[in-house]
């Protein structure tokens, strides 16, 4: 029985692939203070028989965290994203929508993939698996939090398997609507001016808060 100690010790010493996945996209951003990307959003929803396509761009900054997408086609939408609040803003609509954020309710968390630790990606999710397909590693990750869980159910990311970039990025909510951001030209830290980060929104805009409360 020897034998069968060695390998059970030797298997467990082999790291899951999508824990490992987490831990080079990690290296790659680790020193990335700012990034910016072309982005393909698509939207599904079992209200709709075809996913709703939007493209633009993002730009994401470290500290004070935010990500921002500003798409341009077919119509033009602003999102702002921070630890704090989730921001739509429609210009065509003259609309602003805002959820605020109460004691951290999920999609905040979002955040983390550009500053993925281990410890912190823990507390809210678990590495479901990880998978190899066409030059990328799948890893999708389950939500555990109960706060998170309401706002963000799954979340998975796709890696390029050479260098571990990010490709994309896809978000399954407690309806089971799924958001997916396809990524490409990604740079790391890029020279972004502060306005980019900043939300211009003109006089007589209808603005809609919202609070994000969860029961404990």
């Amino acid at each position: 029985m020897i034998w069968l100690a060695l390998l059970l010790a030797s298997s467990a010493q082999e790291e899951d692939p999508g824990k490992a996945a987490l831990k080079r996209l990690g290296e790659r951003l680790k020193d990335a203070r700012t990034l910016s990307a072309k982005v393909v959003q698509s939207r599904k929803t079992a209200l709709l028989d075809q996913p709703i396509v939007s493209s633009g761009t993002l730009v994401y900054r470290r500290e004070p965290g935010r990500l921002v997408f500003r798409m341009t086609d077919p119509r033009v939408t602003e999102i702002h994203l921070d630890r704090t609040a989730y921001q739509v803003y429609r210009p065509d609509e003259k609309r602003l929508e805002r959820i605020e954020f109460a004691d951290d309710a999920g999609l905040g968390r979002l955040l983390m993939i550009f500053e993925p630790k281990a410890d912190e990606i823990g507390k809210a999710f678990t590495v479901r698996k990880g998978e190899s397909a066409k030059g990328r590693i799948e890893v999708h990750l389950e939500a555990v939090d109960e706060k998170v869980k309401k706002r963000m159910a799954r979340l998975s990311l796709s890696l390029d398997e050479a260098d571990a970039t990010l490709r994309k990025i896809v978000t399954v909510d407690a309806e089971g609507d799924e958001v997916s951001f396809e990524l490409s030209d990604l740079k790391l830290n890029p020279e972004l001016d502060a306005g980019a980060f900043e939300l211009k929104v003109p006089e007589g805009t209808r603005v809609l808060r919202h609070a994000a409360r969860l029961e404990k």
